[in-house]
């Protein structure tokens, strides 16, 4: 009864088109400009002008050209995932503005830290509405094929050194914690979180494109081949725990999916991907043998293994509150833009938890930041319950796949802190599944119902 309901409500709420289609189009061309800015902004930060700090905001002309167009157009979502997103916009607003009267909270971190808390949450009620079945489909292809230089290129950093011009980062020598000369790789990314979510997303989709029938699928039988080896071959040779995390991740939720939509094929597809792994490894000693051997030393050693221990269970509880704080240090104040230029600002931002969501209840008080992470999490696991949703009614794993790296960002990744990447890929993502409920994969855009057109448009 409950999928019934969930069908009906997708129906009214789905974008028609006909008159509107233009429309469409254009908020799909504002889509991928926001996800080409997205991949190569940390490149221009950190290879061509790495002084020039605003240049952080660049994916962020984009997202607001297509707020505007969105809002001039009606082009948006009437759901109740936008009363949640104008709610939870209303609090912080009014929150942030009683920590200015009451604790002298500067307006300069309070606009910051309302643009990473709040900036990119519309993206949920637009960008859903352009995700029909081509989109989708060009969305898979697009970050298939920009994996294949992309491994080429961590490749390379995995046999450079830290402060060789291709690991050059805005902080100009590149992530280390694998010791020796060794860096972390980013790819065209300026740090190796913001790359390890993108690299998680590429696989979720090689591994649904597995999954589905070949007639379903977005791209062409090499393509897939090449870019599930590139991204396993990056997993190990990026030096990232949390790549490798996240990998795994999506193995296992793959394996759930292909046993719930109980066809042999997908189980054994998906146990042909682990059986890749040896060849990957060989393939990984031979091209940079050193970064293989730091990257198990890391992973093994039994002081990060007791470290890596204790950050989860501490992240497994980061949501609880840990003291009484009705008012907190300031929306804000735990983001890295609010402090650049002040002297010691690096301190002012980490004197408060490195963990984001205790971060955002040390920023927002118990009661405020409480309510945060509850409509947060609330939203994490509405999409993965979706997902199953979709997985189950129409055979989509691609979305399954997804939300469970959206579930897992949100809860034990970074989404304030440097929200211009990790929001921007995580709502992305999201996006996508939404636009699967919106237009599932035998319908495409052009034979949706016009009668709707009430529901969504102005």
């Amino acid at each position: 009864m409950s999928g019934d309901v969930a069908l009906q409500c997708a129906e009214l709420d789905a974008p028609p088109q006909g008159k509107h289609l233009a429309k469409q189009k254009t908020l799909l061309r504002l889509f991928f400009a926001t996800y080409w800015l997205l991949v190569f902004t940390g490149a221009i930060r950190k290879w061509l002008f790495p002084g020039q700090q605003i240049l952080y905001l660049l994916q962020d002309v984009p997202i607001a050209m297509a707020y505007l167009y969105a809002l001039g157009t009606g082009l948006f979502t009437r759901s109740f995932l936008a009363l949640g997103v104008t709610l939870l916009s209303a609090a912080l607003v009014m929150h942030g503005l009683i920590q200015m009267i009451l604790i002298d909270l500067p307006l300069k971190v309070l606009v910051i830290g309302l643009h990473n808390y709040i900036f990119y949450l519309p993206m949920l009620l637009i960008f859903p509405l352009v995700m029909d079945r081509e989109g989708r489909k060009k969305f898979i292809r697009w970050n298939l094929i920009l994996n294949l230089p992309m491994t080429l290129l961590v490749v390379a950093q995995s046999r450079s050194s830290a402060t060789a011009f291709i690991n050059r980062t805005t902080a100009m020598k590149g992530f280390g914690g694998l010791g020796g000369d060794l860096a972390r790789g980013t790819g065209t990314f300026n740090f190796v979180a913001f790359y390890s979510i993108w690299l998680a997303i590429v696989f979720a989709l090689c591994m649904g494109e597995w999954l589905v029938p070949a007639d379903r699928r977005a791209c062409g039988r090499l393509l897939l081949v090449s870019s599930t080896i590139g991204t396993l071959l990056s997993t190990i040779v990026s030096g990232s725990r949390t790549s490798l995390a996240f990998a795994a991740i999506v193995l296992v939720a793959a394996m759930f999916a292909g046993t719930t939509m109980r066809a042999f094929r997908p189980m054994l597809i998906t146990g042909g991907v682990l059986l890749l792994l040896p060849g990957v490894l060989l393939i990984a000693t031979q091209l940079s043998p050193t970064m293989l051997h730091a990257f198990q030393a890391r992973t093994t050693n039994s002081h990060n293994a007791q470290d890596g221990e204790r950050r989860i269970l501490y992240m497994l509880a980061g949501c609880i509150p840990q003291r009484y704080d009705p008012i907190g240090a300031g929306l804000g104040m735990g983001a890295d833009a609010a402090h650049v230029g002040e002297l010691g600002g690096n301190n002012v931002t980490y004197t408060l938890d490195e963990v984001d969501l205790p971060r955002t209840i040390d920023e927002l008080g118990t009661f405020a930041g409480s309510f945060y992470d509850v409509m947060r999490m609330g939203m994490a696991v509405g999409i993965v319950l979706l997902s199953i949703f979709l997985l189950t009614r129409q055979r989509d794993p691609h979305s399954l796949l997804i939300s469970v790296l959206v579930l897992t960002d949100l809860y034990f990744g970074d989404l304030t802190r440097n929200s211009t990447m990790t929001a921007t890929q995580i709502f992305m993502a999201a996006s996508f599944v939404l636009g699967s409920l919106y237009f599932p994969h035998e319908d495409s855009a052009e034979v949706l119902h016009f009668t709707h057109s009430e529901t969504v448009f102005a």
